[in-house]
Order: structure tokens, then sequence, then C-alpha cells
């Protein structure tokens, strides 16, 4: 049972990082270098990593079961936790809102050629099915994310297996100052994954000496599959890379292999976008006293509605998105770091050694990312 569980939570962390995120990063690493992209990755890799670890030790350290907003409000106030709470949920929403609109795009092209609709019917669908899903709870959860996980492992190599003849060296640019900044957002939205902690940290509630461990190499081997991935595609279709990386797949695969792929992208956003609208429901019901099956309904509600009145600019949704949540919500967890040490209610096997001038310094630079990246995004 506790290696079944050791697996389960590798699942879900892995699981709920590889979406979205991964179809956006060719595209950008075209536009920016591939040596652009490897220093982010490098860099916001190590500052996600640890993050993550931050946020496993709040939930280590304190009794009651809450998701961001409500240890922000246990530690720092009711006021503070309002703030939290609405940066949360405007990340939160504009996730699930990405994965809509990737879900919908990846279905349609798969299934419209044999039924034909179009692309909003496809994403309804999707999102049904999604929601009706989460509405049975972590452990159905769990289960998916195990098989899946599997099938994501077995079908990335089965795209590079076919796809190796293709690569083309001189389809990697290495650099371009245009694009120095475009990578920030994105990338922190495709390696994020921080919604599945609290759910990793149940699952090895018996066994919590691995949950550090779990923590950091889920998040490794997301962070590699992710970057291959990137960088494979790239070097098979280099100036035709499109903005959702599959469909500029059609002018190098056969038909077969590129239903394969769609079918992989399905798979990676349904995973990712279960554990994200599981993680917004908690945030309702937990940190904001409604209900369960009125949280449920407001998990799926708001971004849908989104996503109805027109909110679907791929690019401008991740990148906002990534932005919000790699900077603004990565310092409520460094604050919270500082302030746990002092009014922790129980021990943790997770203890994360941050003083102010790391913290701070930590802060600025993911203040000065955010900047940079909203100028991208609105300009």
């Amino acid at each position: 049972m506790e290696k079944s569980n050791i697996f389960q939570s590798l699942s879900v962390l892995v699981g709920t990082i590889i979406g979205v995120g991964l179809f956006t990063l060719p595209y950008i690493t075209v536009r920016s270098g591939v040596w652009t992209m490897l220093f982010y990755f490098l860099l916001l890799s190590a500052v996600t990593i640890l993050i993550k670890l931050i946020y496993g030790e709040i939930v280590l350290r304190t009794k009651d079961i809450h998701r961001l907003p409500g240890y922000v409000g246990k530690y720092y106030g009711p006021r503070h936790k309002k703030v939290a709470l609405i940066i949360v949920l405007i990340a939160v929403n504009l996730s699930i809102l990405a994965y809509i609109i990737f879900g919908g795009i990846f279905l349609h092209q798969l299934l419209s050629p044999a039924f034909g609709g179009d692309v909003f019917a496809y994403a309804t669908i999707l999102f049904i099915i999604e929601a009706l899903i989460v509405f049975f709870g972590l452990k159905l959860i769990a289960s998916v994310e195990f098989a899946m996980m599997a099938f994501l492992f077995l079908v990335i190599g089965l795209i590079i297996w076919r796809g190796w003849g293709e690569i083309n060296i001189s389809n990697y640019h290495l650099f371009d100052w245009q694009y120095a900044i475009l990578p920030y957002g994105p990338i922190f939205f495709a390696i994020d994954g921080g919604a599945a902690i609290p759910e990793v940290c149940k699952l090895l509630a018996n066994k919590k000496a691995d949950i550090k461990s779990a923590i950091f190499w889920g998040t490794f081997i997301s962070v590699i599959i992710t970057l291959i991935f990137a960088v494979f595609i790239i070097g098979i279709t280099g100036n035709n890379t499109s903005p959702d990386t599959l469909s500029g797949l059609s002018f190098i695969f056969n038909n077969g292999v590129i239903k394969i792929t769609l079918v992989f992208g399905l798979l990676a956003i349904f995973t990712s976008l279960l554990i994200t609208m599981q993680s917004a429901r908690e945030i309702y019901r937990w940190d904001m006293g409604i209900n369960n099956n009125l949280s449920w309904l407001l998990a799926g509600a708001i971004p849908y509605f989104l996503y109805v009145i027109g909110f679907n600019n791929t690019t401008k949704v991740v990148g906002l998105a990534g932005a919000i949540i790699g900077s603004l919500i990565g310092i409520i967890y460094i604050l919270l770091a500082l302030s746990i040490k002092k009014k922790a209610e129980q021990k943790s096997i997770i203890k994360n050694k941050i003083n102010k001038g790391v913290a701070y310094g930590l802060a600025l630079f993911l203040i000065l990312g955010l900047i940079c990246e909203l100028w991208e995004v609105f300009n």
C-alpha cells in the first residue's frame, strides 16, 4: 500500500505539471531561442522546486487543512487572506480556462473529421466530463492520474521514436534579444503544479519521510520531460511550429501519428485539469466556507463562463497565468516560509532554510519577472 501511495503521489504531481504549458513552449522556444529557454528552465525550475518544498512544509506544519489563502489568513490575518484569495482565484481560473481552450482545440482536431462540430462544442464536452470526474473526489483522481502518467510516457516515447529522423539542426535558433523575456510566464505555467502539493501530502500521510523526495522527483521528472519535448518538437517543425504545437506537426507526420499526438495532448490536459479543478473546489470549500456542491459548481462555472464570452487567446491566457502563478503566488509562499518558523503548530519532515535576505532577494527577482511578463502580454 505504501509503495502504491508513493507512485500515486508522483503520478498526481507529474500529471498536474505536464499539461497545457507543455504545448506552448516549442513555439516560445522558436521565437526566443534555445539558449534563452535553457537559461530560464534552469533558473525557474530551481525556484519552482524551492516554492513547492515551502508549500509542503507549510502543509505539514499546520494542523488544519487549507489551501493557500487559508494559510495566509492563519499566519498573517484575514485582511491578507483576502488579497491572497483574489490572487489565487485569478490564477486558478486562468489555468482552468487555458485547459478548456486547448482541450477544445485538440478534441476538435481529433474527432471533427468523423463527427463534425466546432471547437466550442468539443471544449464544452471535455469540460463536462472533467467536472463530473472532479465531483467524485481525490480517490478517483489519484487512480486516474496513475494510469494516465504511464500512458503519457508511452506516447511521448512513441512520438520521439517516429520523429527522430525528421530532426533538422538548422531549425535550432539559439537566441533573440527581441523575445528575451518571453519564456518567463509560460515556463512558470508549464512547470508549476503547486495545486497537487496538498494531495501529495495526503497520499503520503502515513509515510511523511517520502514527501520531500516525491515533491523533488515529481517536479524534476516533469521538467525533464517538458524540456525534451520542447527541444525535440522544434527540431522537427522549426519555423512551422504552431502556437498549440500539435497542428504544426501535421506538416511532418502522417495522420496516424497526428492522432496519437492529439491523444497525448488530451491526456496531458485532462490530468492537469482534474487536479486544478479539485484545487479550486477546495479553495471555495475550505477557505471561503462554501458548501461542497456549490464549491464544485463555482470551480468549473467561472472559467467556463470566461471561455463562453470570448477569453480564448491561448498565448495571453497562458502568459498571464504563468506570471501570476510564478511571481505573485511565489512571493506569498516565500513570506509564509518566514512566518511558519515562528508560528508552526507541529513538526515537519521538510525544513527549508530560508532567511530574510534570501527571501527578499528572491521576491525582488519575481517582482521584476512579473513586470517584464506583463509588459510582454499587454504590449
